[in-house]
Formats: structure tokens, sequence, C-alpha cells
């Protein structure tokens, strides 16, 4: 009997589908959002079990439903599943090391993404595919269909390894009927959440492609060569795995911090848990999205209006603490009533926090960093300047390919200039160095 293949299953998922295309960018988001939505659902209700099974990589990352659903996950070959798959923490046993097993896409199986989710209460799949040059994004709740593609990869599963398809089996008849109970569960529920989430993301709906900036042209930011696809994928894998545990120690420490017998020492302590853990969070994500956007250095990203002023202002707290890593002490200098810009506000805000931090390690103990905003013709002007007349010798720096530099003097990690330049083009800005001392960024107006 022949091995049934995924996409066999997207056949079955996609059969009498009569949504709307839209721009890859444009999907991509409504997956991004509609993940989100699933799993700050299904997190909210009493966990029971189930079971969720993605390709081409996971779906999933939150710690409580990776910990409590059974999964699955198609990967490319490439992919090592013990980088993409870390333990929790450290001392863990064997046993506990593997969220989900791992297994291996055949070259039948196309790359288009998919997840099935199946709980008491809530059945659902989502899944993206290419038209012409347009995608579509894809949800479904119809019971007979999904009955038929859960079919589909047990059987799959069985023909690939019999143990994961008995036990995907034996989890399916443990859950019984499912009651559709959950709040996602029906399309006119899910669409409207998953619109509220799309309108929140960015400040406002004004949209538009990043500029294409012609071959040549001396600001052109390329990165530099070199760089494989062995090489990207793997920092891609990597930056999963280290987020996922991250993540998990983030969420115990949130917890914790909910005890009312904890004393105000320890607190503090979890709280700065918690903000380590989201700072490499943040780090890590913009590597993953580095090593994406050397994949496709010319695809135009979708910006949208950004009060970049404010945006300053609610990361204040987060770059003061970032400073006083090195005896640093910030100052925030922005002039009123100053235009929006276009940009991506989800990037741009962990980009603006590396930059901070990496600018600050040049300055000397003891200086304010002064962070400018001023508006300069048809650009908002962010500058970063120190106040001494001497800034701090900076260590020896090694390139771990086209993406990251190394400092052995530190350990420190940190994408590579070039990245940096290139990454702030994607999102529609220009870095000017100045020195050790100022370092400028511009972006347009809206």
């Amino acid at each position: 009997m022949a091995q049934p293949s995924l996409g066999a299953l997207h056949q079955l998922l996609w059969r009498n589908w009569s949504g709307e295309t839209t721009t890859e960018e444009g999907a991509r988001r409504q997956w991004w959002a509609a993940l989100q939505v699933i799993q700050e659902d299904v997190s909210a209700q009493p966990m029971e079990g189930g079971a969720w099974l993605a390709a081409p990589l996971p779906a999933l990352y939150e710690p409580n439903l990776l910990q409590t659903l059974q999964g699955w996950v198609w990967m490319p070959e490439r992919f090592s599943p013990r980088a993409l798959n870390p333990p929790l923490l450290p001392g863990q046993s064997t046993d506990a090391v593997s969220l989900w097993s791992s297994l291996t896409l055949q070259p039948d199986d196309g790359h288009d993404p998919f997840l099935v989710l199946v709980t008491r209460r809530l059945k659902l799949a989502i899944s993206l595919r290419k038209v012409a040059d347009q995608c579509q994004f894809l949800v479904r709740f119809d019971g007979t269909a999904l009955s038929r593609v859960l079919d589909l990869l047990v059987q799959r599963l069985l023909q690939e390894d019999p143990r994961h398809g008995l036990r995907l089996r034996g989890v399916l008849e443990q859950l019984g009927p499912v009651a559709m109970t959950d709040n996602l569960a029906s399309e006119r529920r899910f669409w409207s959440v998953l619109a509220c989430r799309l309108a929140a993301m960015p400040p406002s709906i004004t949209v538009m492609a990043s500029p294409v900036v012609p071959e040549g042209s001396p600001d052109q930011d390329a990165l530099e060569p070199g760089a494989t696809s062995t090489e990207l994928g793997f920092l891609e894998a990597l930056s999963h795995g280290i987020r996922t545990p991250l993540a998990t120690i983030r969420v115990l420490s949130r917890v914790l911090r909910r005890r009312a017998d904890l004393g105000e020492d320890v607190q503090r302590q979890l709280a700065q848990i918690d903000a380590e853990c989201t700072a490499q969070i943040d780090r890590f994500g913009l590597i993953f999205h580095t090593a994406e956007l050397q994949r496709q250095p010319k695809a135009q990203r979708l910006l949208s209006r950004t009060n970049l002023a404010s945006l300053v202002e609610q990361q204040h707290r987060q770059w003061q603490q970032q400073l006083e890593h090195y005896s640093l002490r910030l100052q925030l200098d922005l002039k009123e009533n100053l235009p929006d810009i276009m940009s991506d506000p989800l990037l741009l805000a962990p980009m603006l926090a590396g930059v901070v931090e990496r600018f600050g390690q040049g300055l000397r103990p003891g200086t304010t960093l002064h962070v400018i905003l001023t508006r300069a013709g048809g650009k908002l002007r962010l500058r970063l300047q120190g106040d001494s007349q001497h800034g701090q010798d900076e260590p020896g720096e090694a390139h771990l390919g086209a993406v990251l530099t190394w400092q052995p003097e530190t350990g420190r990690l940190h994408l590579s200039r070039s990245a940096v330049r290139q990454l702030f083009s994607s999102l529609g800005g220009r870095v000017a160095e100045r020195g050790a001392q100022q370092l400028t960024m511009f972006f347009p107006l809206a």
C-alpha cells in the first residue's frame, strides 16, 4: 500500500475552498496572527489533552501547549530534530526532552505550511498555498473533511513508524467526539477574532511596500557574500531552538511571580529573569528574521504607519535597564508633534533595542547616552550620541558567516553591521555611523 502524501492532505483541505487571494506577506501575517489567536484561546481552556500535526516546521510555540498536547512535525531532512527540539530545562530526563515527534518530509509532500489541531473542545486546520503570484490562507472547522484528514495522517504515521500511528490513534480515541464548544469553534467567530488581531498588530491600517533599492545603488545594503542555505537553515533552527526553552523559563518565572509568599528580593530576581529571557527571545527573533531576509534580499515588506516617538517612549525603561549593565545613563530628547513614519513596529522595536545596546558597549562607563528624535526634511532622524569626548575601545570581532559577529573577549554575539544595515533598509530606514560617539538612523515619513 502506497504511503499517503501530505500533498493528498492539502488536496483534502483545499477541496471546494473559495477564499480570497492576497500577497505572500499578507497571507503570512494571517498565518502568524492565526497561530497567536489559536494558542491564546486553547491555553485559556482547561487542558485535557489533544494532538497537533504540522509541516514544514513546528507551528506551535507556547510552552504549556507543547508540554500538554501530543505533536508531530514533518520537516526537511536538513533540519536537525535535536536543534529544533531542545530540553526545556537543564537536568531533565531524556523522556521529557521531546516536545514533539520529528518526521521527514518526502519529495511529493510539498512545502506548503499546515497545522491540524484537535482537543476535546476544538478541531481545526489552517494552511497556506501559492496561487500564481498570490497566496491564500485557509481555516477549516468542517468535521467531515477534518475526519478524513486525520484518518490520512494516522495512515501516514502507521506506515512511517507504527508507534507514532498507534499513539495518534490512541489520542484520538481517548478524546472521543469533539464537542466544538470552544470560543473559536465557528468560522464566523474565528475570522472576527483574527480580524481584531490583525488590526491590532500595526498602529494603523495604512500599509505600503518597502522601497526597492536599484541594483548597484550606493544605498543598497547587501549582506556579505558566502552564506549558504545550510548556514541559513542552521541559524533559523538554532534561533527557534533557543527561543523555545527561554519562553518556557519566562512562563515559569511569571507563574512564580503570582505567588504572594515570595519576598521582594525574589520578586525582583524573577523580574530580572523575565527581562533577560525577553531580551534574548527578541535577539534571536531578529537573527531568525535576518536569515529569512538573506534568502530573499530583494523581497518587499509591508510597512505601516508607525508613531516612532511613542515607540521610543515605550522602550525607554527597557533600554535603561540594558544600559545599566554597562554603567550608562539614558536621556531622551523627543521633539513634539512629530509625524508618523512608515515601518514595521513589530520588528523595529527589538531592532532599536539591539542597536542601543550595541552602541552603548562602545561608550565609557558613566557616560550619558542621548537619544534625540527630530525631523529632517522628509524623514525623521533618530540620533544616538554619547556625551563624553572619548569612546571605549571596542573588543575585536570575528565574523561567523554573513549574518553574525562574535566578540571573543566578551563572548557577546551580534548581528554584523551589514546585516543591521539591510534590516533597517527592509524596515524603511537607513543607518549612518559617524565614529564611535554618534549613530544616526533615518526613517521616511508616512
